[in-house]
């Protein structure tokens, strides 16, 4: 007969009299999703094994230090996120374009988008070889810096509401929109070229708008 899961208050209890058997729980139900979270923002699987192993240690050591102020997963995501940003930061420093640079002047002041962008994301499912297109986002996302990557994986990848960023990241409502907006905006730039390249019309029918079809012998 299957045992019915602790629900949250049951579990912390359980966390903080150091039983295994809860951490063992605690650790099945979400080490998937905080070693994806991990590898996604370092894009190294070395480095977000070393972080899975790292994130529960300190649950396990620090869960009396848990105050309640927010969901107990929320408080998983800042100790996995923090992880995996203090790896980044360890790595030997890479001269980066700054972000403003980059996007230059296609961006407000405000940080909202000043002129159209290639939308990647309206490309036809039947055009995409998505293993390609995988590939190539997570190029792109490598080459987001860690700030602006943060908010974009857990907004965009892991599905986190606008308030739980907020309280993983310690961010304000009006930095986490902004720094969110941006981060989308360099990942379209960066994959702008695939996205004309694959949605492009043959020569001929770009000069007489006319599809010329199969050519028969």
């Amino acid at each position: 007969m299957a045992v019915a899961p602790l629900d949250e208050h049951e579990l912390i209890k359980q966390l903080r009299a150091q039983n295994e058997a809860a951490l063992g729980a605690f650790m099945a139900q979400y080490e998937t999703r905080v070693f994806g979270l991990a590898l996604r923002l370092t894009g190294n699987r070395q480095d977000a094994e070393e972080v899975l192993q790292d994130v529960f240690l300190t649950v396990f050591q620090k869960i009396d230090s848990f105050r309640g102020d927010s969901k107990l997963s929320s408080w998983l995501y800042r100790i996995a996120t923090n992880a995996a940003l203090m790896k980044l930061r360890k790595r030997p420093k890479v001269q980066q374009i700054p972000l403003e640079e980059e996007l230059g002047p296609g961006m407000t002041e405000d940080g909202m988008i000043a002129e159209p962008v290639v939308d990647w994301s309206r490309l036809p499912n039947d055009e995409l070889d998505r293993k390609e297109l995988g590939q190539r986002i997570e190029q792109a996302m490598n080459l987001l810096p860690a700030d602006y990557r943060s908010v974009v994986v857990l907004r965009d990848v892991e599905g986190l509401s606008a308030q739980e960023a907020c309280e993983v990241l310690s961010l304000s409502e009006a930095a986490l929109k902004s720094r969110l907006h941006r981060g989308r905006l360099f990942l379209r730039k960066q994959l702008a070229d695939y996205a004309v390249s694959r949605t492009a019309p043959s020569s001929m029918t770009q000069q007489t708008g006319v599809n010329p079809g199969p050519q028969h012998a």
